[in-house]
């Protein structure tokens, strides 16, 4: 029988650990987001408001849960001015409170703060109890941190590979880093190596892959022979998508057999379209019989590619060879961006050819009943500076549409650009660009949100000396004061950073005043389960929201398609193995409603296809447009607003070509 004494030391070894350990399994129980908790919706509500003060109040709660959901909204608002704040919640009793707390100063974007960051990572935890909170102390660190943060956190052995949650947080840290512009051999060598052991937990070599593609000045030479190995036995297309990017930005000539392979083996279109994206880092000579003949590929998006690689690439020698591959039978992007790739490569003063080119493409726009057939064509008529006038006089006589009128902005921003426009005019060039000037403040007078979106930009552009030009801005703050929002808030910013820099002060972006309160009767309507079915002319697409992620953002997307908004909204922006995009009541990008949202950006990654995320203008801005995936874009982690997952259609998404539509949405709940 155990003596009286030895069960007190027994009662008291116990309480001694439930004191240092945090109890796991009754954590998780006490958090509970509950909608008809008022608290929690107050809460909710105070973080759409960005009631900065309140929420902090929130933090010292005995409930868990209201701590919890108190620090999750600094995720999403992301104000540096909290981050003491936050930092104290790193010794919170409750592990999922400290580890969103770790996530949230991440995001906060706070340097001055690394080291403290760096300090409560818990070296000691033995037991692993504590990997949630220090995976995401990593990640934050590579959001935050410097490069000797990123040499000390590459060089660290101790990781087992077991230790899932350790190594998806270390290769999130590297590659956030990689993202802010920070890399280091040892980083690199530490992702190769994760990369090539098989038993490197999914989605840390999935990010290891796509460090590799997205980091930019990369030396792969020591590691080019394990790479290829990587990518020749696994069957995964996401390793591999990611991979063939890293290989064409090395421009290393030894992986051109390995892209070549890739081409003609690889049955995911995504894949290709990454191998066609690499190739073009190569010698346009070496690679282009490899390219040209996907210009006629069944799949679009590859033939797209396939044009756009000639059209940026291409060579006047080849002017014949790419005029042989027009046909009536290929998509009309492809068409265009031929003749866009014809005029742009004929010399600058073959005036006959191009004239010929020319009119050609006039005829298209004359003649086609596809706004975005005869956007792509006013947009190529910037190719050439001297179509300045052509391009005006195709604006006032044949443009109605908004992406149209957009599109000739941009052709004229593209020929202020074109690094011939001072070879084309000589000592008469500032004729021109007082002309095109002129045309752009009758873009300005229009009132159009996105000509004045897009002459914004044009006017912001250090390298055309703008305040050399423009000494009164009085008619644009007489723009800029008419502009409506939250509606116009991109517009209004582009063009508010064209008048700062036109008057040589620092700009900051402004963000839309809190004025659509979360609809929390169609939140509590709906299930978890609940899913969005979107009829398209290519199919059925159905998404489940997600709800308890995004709140404000499910209930506002919930009761536009109630209100039918979506009907008939065209799919105005598509990118192939990216986006598709949609719900903008312009059709170009530039439209939305008269309101705004918040951005909701708790803990969730863009690490799959199918992912369904809201667009935006900057955090804070978001409207009526929203994207879905074709692949997993970990760079918009963090930044875009996540509220639902494909569950069913994603060979309609990845049919979806611009100018398809939505016929309804259909809300299941």
């Amino acid at each position: 029988m155990i003596s009286r004494c030895a069960a007190l030391l027994w009662v008291g070894i116990a309480w001694w650990l439930s004191a240092c350990i945090p109890d796991t399994k009754s954590s998780l129980s006490e958090i509970k987001t509950d909608f008809n908790d008022p608290v929690y919706r107050q809460i909710l509500d105070l973080q759409d408001r960005q009631s900065l003060d309140s929420l902090l109040m929130w933090m010292d709660h005995a409930d868990p849960t209201y701590r919890y959901a108190a620090v999750n909204a600094f995720a999403s608002i992301r104000d540096a001015s909290v981050v003491d704040s936050l930092l104290s919640m790193l010794n919170d009793p409750v592990l999922q409170v400290r580890a969103v707390a770790a996530y949230a100063i991440g995001q906060c974007n706070e340097p001055a703060k690394v080291d403290r960051l760096v300090a409560a990572f818990r070296g000691k935890d033995t037991i692993n109890i504590d990997n949630a909170y220090n995976a995401n102390i990593l990640e934050a660190i590579g959001k935050t941190g410097e490069v000797t943060h990123l040499k000390a956190m590459a060089s660290v052995r101790t990781y087992r590979i077991t230790d899932t949650l350790l190594l998806e947080g270390l290769t999130k840290a590297i590659y956030r880093f990689a993202l802010r512009g920070i890399t280091a051999p040892e980083g690199t060598a530490r992702m190769v190596d994760y990369l090539y052991l098989p038993a490197t937990p999914y989605k840390a070599r999935l990010m290891a892959a796509n460090y590799i593609g997205r980091a930019k000045g990369l030396d792969l030479s020591q590691h080019k022979i394990r790479l290829m190995e990587v990518f020749n036995k696994s069957s995964d297309p996401y390793i591999r998508m990611a991979l063939v990017l890293g290989f064409g930005k090395s421009k290393d000539p030894d992986f051109i057999p390995v892209l070549r392979a890739g081409l003609l083996t690889e049955n995911d279109y995504r894949v290709k379209a990454n191998v066609i994206r690499a190739l073009g880092n190569y010698e346009y000579e070496e690679i282009k019989d490899i390219v040209l003949p996907y210009l006629k590929d069944k799949n679009p998006h590859l033939a797209k590619l396939a044009s756009e690689f000639v059209l940026d690439h291409g060579v006047k020698e080849d002017f014949e060879l790419y005029q042989s591959h027009m046909s009536d039978s290929l998509h009309w992007a492809v068409r265009c961006n031929l003749e866009a790739a014809r005029l742009k490569h004929t010399p600058l003063y073959f005036t006959k050819t191009k004239n010929f080119i020319s009119e050609g493409m006039v005829k298209t726009i004359q003649n086609t009943r596809n706004p975005y057939e005869k956007a792509a064509y006013i947009q190529a008529l910037g190719l050439d500076p001297f179509n300045y006038e052509l391009i005006h006089s195709v604006l006032t006589r044949h443009v109605t549409e908004p992406v149209c009128k957009v599109a000739a902005y941009q052709a004229f921003g593209q020929i202020l650009r074109d690094p011939n426009f001072f070879k084309a005019f000589g000592y008469g060039y500032p004729k021109v660009k007082a002309q095109i000037l002129e045309y752009l403040f009758e873009g300005l007078k229009t009132g159009d949100a996105g000509v004045i979106a897009v002459i914004g930009e044009i006017l912001k552009s250090p390298n055309l000396s703008w305040r050399e030009w423009i000494k009164d801005t009085a008619f644009l703050n007489t723009v800029l004061e008419k502009l409506v929002l939250p509606r116009e808030i991109e517009s209004y910013n582009q063009l508010a950073a064209a008048i700062a820099y036109i008057e040589n002060r620092d700009f900051k972006p402004r963000k839309p005043e809190y004025n659509h309160p979360i609809d929390f009767a169609v939140i509590q309507s709906l299930a978890d389960s609940a899913i969005a079915a979107v009829k398209t002319t290519k199919g059925l697409i159905r998404i489940q929201l997600l709800r308890r992620k995004a709140p404000a953002t499910v209930a506002s997307f919930v009761k536009l398609a109630q209100d039918k908004f979506y009907n008939d909204k065209i799919f105005h922006r598509v990118v192939p193995n990216f986006v598709i995009q949609t719900g903008c009541p312009r059709g170009d990008g530039y439209g939305s409603e008269d309101f705004s949202i918040r951005s909701e950006l708790p803990q969730m990654y863009y690490d799959e296809e199918g992912y369904v995320g809201m667009a935006s203008a900057g955090n804070h801005t978001e409207g009526t447009q929203w994207f879905i995936t074709h692949s997993p874009a970990p760079h918009l982690d963090g930044n875009y607003t996540i509220f639902g997952k494909v569950v069913e259609g994603m060979d309609v998404v990845h049919n979806i070509d611009i100018g398809d539509k939505i016929i309804e949405i259909i809300v299941v709940k």
